[in-house]
């Protein structure tokens, strides 16, 4: 299961006190920032004494200081999990990071994390006498990750003394049966890892009563003596840890990373398999290691004769998993990522499929990416597309599928939260009122309360539309205008340009009458902006 975190905004509103206002604002990042950051993998996931079975999650609110230490740790969550915060307070303070910088200089920060607390490790109670491991044993190590109601990987790999054997089925960069070499001596030494771990005495499942995640099997047969364990959120349930390492290193071995994610190798496996590079599957691999930023392979497999006139794909049938990346273009497939956007414009993919020009040029725009965006539109990409005018609905497998952009690009760079990114598609005059699916304009996406906002981006996104002379009244399918969805930081700019608060939405609400609706706080915030007006700059 992936957790869902957010960075932390603590910004004080602007009818706290006095004293609250004055104390210093940290500035704050992203979840994903700062897990890069981390010095050594902090760990997340600890069994305790005491813990019932399940997960309980401990939200803690770190302040990271500009060495990288914790200076302040607080830990949140219901009653139950708050308990054993003095247990695991003193592991969270010793964690470290690189330090946070700001202006190219290092900072305190603030951030938000979380820690799973689990039950204690359940060891086996019967010992199982595992095979003795010889230097001419026949050993097979398999790991299968299934699927989930997600994007999980799926797939499974088996590391013998014969070689190895992946068979990806979904969510994987490599699909279908692909195969490697490997040392034999490796793989009976993972197996001795397996044996000194008492693999064969665990219990043949763990088993969480979840719904929706991975579930995987791992399996061991020495000489023909077979052993597997079911794991679908195992450690919510006692399983001991060590199977976990297990499954990861059977992966480590396999190097299932360069078939899952595309990473470094692929290519030289698929070369050393004869795999045939002129192939629909071929171009759905490129397709996939360009989503995902695999630069290195997208260009091995442009020099491996991957061809970038698209194929036909196969007919699917109804059982058939379809792959969304089916229908995208090259370069929208790289939207994200400038460095591969680079790699297929300099081999000529797209050159005269304005459709996937624009597409991509959209995709960049919401990533916040400036490079990518300006190589795009060198390359004859339309910062005023009608992504509207570029849709197609297809209907495959008795599912219907349609293309995820509408509007205009204008729209996709006020959700990057980029203030940049927001300024560079205005010196091409998009048209301001141009609408999504949802009837939604730019600045509704600019001020959405769902988004990052880093040192106050998103505040300077509205005013960056607002000054351009974006309809700040504008109203959306359900007859609301941005002051009803956007952040409370968000609030008092709207009103200072001209936000009517009167106007009802499809409901007859009003957007004091939506803020009760919402929370005390939303209500407070309103009233406080509403207490602040004055002339925009």
């Amino acid at each position: 299961m992936i957790p869902i975190l957010v960075a932390a905004l603590w910004l004080p509103r602007t009818g706290a006190p006095v004293a609250a206002q004055a104390a210093e604002t940290l500035p704050s990042f992203s979840y994903q920032l700062a897990r890069a950051h981390e010095l050594e993998p902090h760990r997340r996931t600890i069994p305790l004494v005491g813990v019932p079975s399940g997960s309980h999650q401990l939200r803690l609110k770190l302040v990271v200081s500009s060495t990288g230490s914790v200076s302040k740790a607080d830990g949140q969550g219901d009653n139950d999990a708050l308990k054993f915060w003095p247990a695991v307070r003193d592991e969270v303070s010793r964690w470290r990071f690189t330090p946070f910088e700001k202006a190219g200089r290092p900072v305190a920060a603030e951030v938000e994390e979380y820690i799973d607390l689990v039950p204690p490790e359940r060891l086996p109670l019967r010992h199982v006498q595992a095979p003795v491991i010889r230097p001419d044993s026949k050993v097979t190590i398999s790991l299968e990750r299934a699927a989930c109601y997600g994007t999980c990987p799926d797939y499974t790999v088996a590391v013998s003394t014969s070689g190895i054997v992946f068979e990806g089925r979904g969510f994987v960069v490599a699909q279908g049966k692909h195969t490697a070499s490997i040392d034999s001596d490796k793989v009976r030494s993972l197996a001795k890892r397996f044996v000194e771990a008492d693999f064969y005495s665990m219990d043949p499942a763990y088993r969480a009563l979840v719904t929706d995640c991975p579930t995987y099997r791992l399996t061991i047969a020495i000489d023909g003596q077979t052993k597997s364990v079911t794991d679908y959120m195992g450690s919510w349930e006692g399983m001991p840890a060590v199977i976990t390492d297990l499954e990861g290193r059977t992966d480590s071995l396999a190097h299932t990373e360069r078939w899952v994610e595309g990473a470094e190798g692929l290519v030289q496996a698929l070369l050393d398999e004869r795999f045939n590079f002129q192939t629909f599957d071929a171009q759905m691999m490129l397709k996939e290691a360009a989503s995902r930023g695999q630069t290195m392979t997208v260009r091995g497999l442009l020099e491996a004769g991957v061809p970038l006139k698209l194929l036909p794909a196969p007919t699917a049938k109804e059982s058939d998993i379809i792959n969304p990346l089916e229908f995208s273009g090259w370069l929208t497939a790289a939207s994200r990522h400038p460095d591969t956007v680079a790699v297929l414009i300099h081999a000529g993919a797209s050159r005269t499929d304005q459709r996937d020009k624009d597409l991509a040029l959209a995709g960049a725009a919401e990533s916040g990416r400036l490079d990518a965006v300006r190589a795009l539109i060198a390359y004859g990409a339309n910062p005023n597309a009608d992504l509207d005018s570029l849709q197609i609905t297809r209907h495959i497998a008795g599912i219907t599928w349609q293309d995820p952009y509408s509007g205009s690009v204008l729209i996709y760079a006020a959700e990057s939260g980029n203030p940049e990114m927001i300024r560079e598609i205005l010196r091409y005059r998009p048209n301001l009122e141009a609408r999504n699916r949802e009837g939604k304009t730019a600045i509704f996406a600019a001020g959405a309360s769902d988004s990052d906002d880093r040192d106050g981006a998103r505040v300077e996104c509205v005013r960056l539309l607002a000054k351009a002379g974006a309809d700040v009244n504008a109203r959306d399918k359900e007859g609301q205008t941005p002051i009803f969805t956007v952040d409370d930081s968000v609030l008092s700019l709207l009103i200072r340009y001209g936000a009517n608060l009167n106007i009802r939405n499809n409901k007859g609400e009003t957007v004091l009458d939506a803020a009760r609706k919402t929370s005390p706080q939303r209500v407070e915030a309103l009233r406080d902006a509403m207490q602040n007006v004055h002339t925009p700059k």
